[in-house]
């Protein structure tokens, strides 16, 4: 169904509010999140931001969230026969050009001098690495150890953010961290389904008792 005029501008102000968010952390720091800022530097009213997003936070997060929530959904979608490594490779490559990495790298700079935006972005990573978790216990079955579940969750998360703080600090020129960030991420999938088997989701009965 082709999207509509009213959709259109209605991405277009969510887009512009988000956008904007970004900017100003990146420039001053999360302390200078205010509605009133971001919605000033949108061109919006206040009201408006809060038709759009009901916390100011989550105005600097959606797009990130976003692309979360569609990443898993596409690997959860994936063919039932594929090897969950090609399918999250598959869907990595599709979505790896999105905005949404750009924004996790000036979230990763604004962190390394603001300890309020430090612990901002550690509150948000553990939302999003349940997040995955539950994507993965979709695509494993319900039935798939909670262990092996939990863990390649929590070092595929561990992963994806390494590279994005070695790619930040490698550069202050963020097309080539980009690059860099593209790379790394690739590498660090490779060494990740390296360690782990796929079959450990289903524990032997041994391994049960």
């Amino acid at each position: 169904m082709p999207t509509t005029a009213r959709e259109t501008r209605k991405n277009q102000t969510r887009d512009a509010l988000t956008e904007a968010a970004i900017s100003l952390l990146a420039s001053e720091g999360i302390e200078a999140l205010t509605a009133d800022r971001i919605a000033e530097a949108a061109g919006v009213s206040r009201r408006t931001l809060f038709n759009y997003f009901p916390r100011v936070e989550d105005v600097l997060t959606a797009t990130i969230e976003g692309v979360t929530s569609e990443t898993i959904d596409a690997i959860v979608a994936r063919p039932a026969e594929e090897s969950l490594r090609d399918a999250a490779m598959a869907v990595i490559e599709e979505l790896i050009d999105s905005p949404a990495f750009a924004q996790v790298r000036i979230l990763e700079r604004a962190a390394a001098t603001s300890p309020a935006t430090r612990r901002f972005v550690l509150e948000f990573d553990d939302r999003q690495c349940r997040a995955l978790e539950e994507g993965l216990r979709r695509r494993l079955g319900e039935d798939a150890d909670p262990i092996f579940v939990a863990g390649l969750a929590a070092a595929a998360f561990g992963v994806l953010c390494a590279v994005t703080r070695l790619a930040v600090a490698a550069t202050d020129d963020d097309t080539r961290a980009a690059e860099l960030h593209k790379q790394w991420i690739r590498r660090g999938l490779d060494l990740l389904f390296a360690g782990f088997d796929e079959s450990g989701a289903r524990p032997t009965p041994t391994e049960e008792n």
